[in-house]
C-alpha cells in the first residue's frame, strides 16, 4: 500500500507540474513509508498478543521499507524511460534553474556559479540500470537504519520475570 500511495502522489505531482519532481519537496513523499512502517509495526505487534521481539519487529519494518523503495524506484525508472522520456530534460532544466537561484542566495562568486551550472548542464539525468542499482543500495542502507530505529519503539518483549522467594 505504501508503494502504491507513493506512486499516486508522484503522479499527482507529475500531472500538476513536472518541475516539482526536481525539488526538495519531493523528499516529503518518503514520509509515506515511514508512516506505514510505524503503523504496520504496531499493528503487527497488536495482532500477536501485543508482543514482538526486536528481531521480529525489525524484519516486518524492513520488508515494508524495502518493498516501498523498490516500487517507487522502479516506477520512477519506468516514468523516465517509458512513459515520458522527455521528462529528463524538464527535470534537468528545473534543477539548473533552482540551483542557480540557490547559488545566488548563498552569495557564491559568479565564476563558481558558472562552473557549477556548467557541470549540471553536462550531467546526464537519464536513469540507467547502474543508477537504479545505486538507488537500491542507498534505499537498502536507509531501510536498514530506519527499521533498526523504529523497531526499538515498536517491539515489546513478553514479561517473563518470575518471582523468586
Amino acid at each position: 500500500m505504501s508503494g502504491l500511495l507513493m506512486i499516486v502522489i508522484y503522479m499527482l505531482f507529475y500531472l500538476l507540474d513536472a518541475t516539482i519532481l526536481a525539488s526538495f519537496f519531493m523528499l516529503s513523499i518518503y514520509l509515506i513509508p515511514l508512516f506505514f512502517m510505524i503503523y504496520g509495526g504496531i499493528t503487527y505487534r497488536k495482532e500477536n498478543n501485543g508482543y514482538k521481539s526486536y528481531g521480529e519487529a525489525f524484519l516486518v519494518l524492513f520488508i515494508i521499507a524495502i518493498t516501498s523503495s523498490l516500487i517507487i524506484d522502479w516506477f520512477g525508472y519506468a516514468l523516465f524511460k517509458v512513459i515520458d522520456p522527455g521528462l529528463v530534460e524538464i527535470i534537468k532544466e528545473a534543477t539548473i534553474e533552482k540551483s542557480a537561484a540557490m547559488y545566488e542566495k548563498m552569495n557564491l562568486p559568479e565564476d563558481q556559479i558558472e562552473k557549477q551550472l556548467k557541470i549540471l548542464k553536462y550531467t546526464d539525468f537519464s536513469p540507467t540500470l547502474k543508477t537504479q542499482a545505486m538507488r537500491l543500495a542507498g534505499s537498502l542502507v536507509v531501510s536498514l537504519i530506519l527499521s533498526s530505529l523504529i523497531a526499538l519503539f515498536v517491539r515489546r518483549n513478553e514479561n517473563t520475570n518470575n518471582n523468586i522467594a
